[in-house]
């Protein structure tokens, strides 16, 4: 089950962390969550075909209210830094059902958006989550169809916090590897107390940089697979 989440202050905001390491292997690492009961309730929309060429966006937060998310032992407040709107197409997926990390963070998503997601280059890459929260990126080929710094720069390994159990239970069960989805939330720093030790997250705010810290960290409020919109 989600971890009991009490806002303080007005509605909520947003998590990812990508990791990228060097050559044609990019590295990304992450946090998570749980779930359990009915189905994930949505609403059928009429809206265009999801874009997933374009870029993320990502705009200043428009209150850093803090949300503070209740632990088994202990407490972590989160503190949007950015709101965040990413369309993508879901490369890799992983949930985590132990420890305080999976209380907070359950879930990670690799995403890939823009030339990642040509049917010429999605067949060259290999993503995967492991169990210790890492995403690897490995385009094959002797002559990989784009640069190095593209890859980089076009997949995320993001930290997924449901804000509600609406879209833990989206995220657990219809939420799958090719999946055309658009995630919005908030980017969110953190800060707790578990079992008397001070725990800290911090997110990526851009998508250009790389190794341990690049991940985003997203605080999810709305999530669209398809035609289908959950909240």
């Amino acid at each position: 089950m989600p971890a009991n989440r009490t806002l303080i202050g007005p509605p909520a905001m947003g998590i990812r962390w990508i990791c990228r390491g060097a050559g044609w292997i990019l590295l990304l690492a992450v946090v998570l969550f749980g779930g359990c009961g009915e189905k994930a309730a949505s609403v059928t929309t009429a809206l265009p075909p999801i874009d997933v060429k374009a870029d993320p966006v990502q705009d200043p937060s428009p209150t850093q209210e803090k949300i503070r998310i209740k632990l088994k032992a202990g407490f972590v407040d989160l503190v949007p830094v950015a709101h965040y709107r990413i369309a993508a197409v879901v490369a890799s997926k992983r949930k985590y059902t132990s420890g305080w990390g999976a209380e907070v963070m359950p879930f990670d998503l690799a995403l890939v958006w823009g030339r990642l997601t040509d049917p010429d280059v999605a067949e060259n890459l290999q993503i995967k989550h492991d169990n210790t929260r890492l995403a690897w990126f490995r385009i094959k080929g002797e002559e990989p169809p784009v640069s190095f710094e593209y890859a980089m720069s076009h997949g995320s390994n993001n930290h997924l916090i449901p804000a509600t159990p609406n879209l833990f239970r989206a995220i657990d069960r219809d939420v799958g590897a090719k999946d055309r989805v658009v995630i919005e939330g908030y980017l969110v720093n953190g800060e707790g107390l578990i079992e008397g030790q001070t725990v800290r997250l911090k997110t990526s705010l851009t998508r250009e940089d790389s190794d341990r810290g690049a991940c985003e960290i997203l605080y999810v409020t709305s999530l669209r697979i398809g035609d289908r919109v959950y909240r």
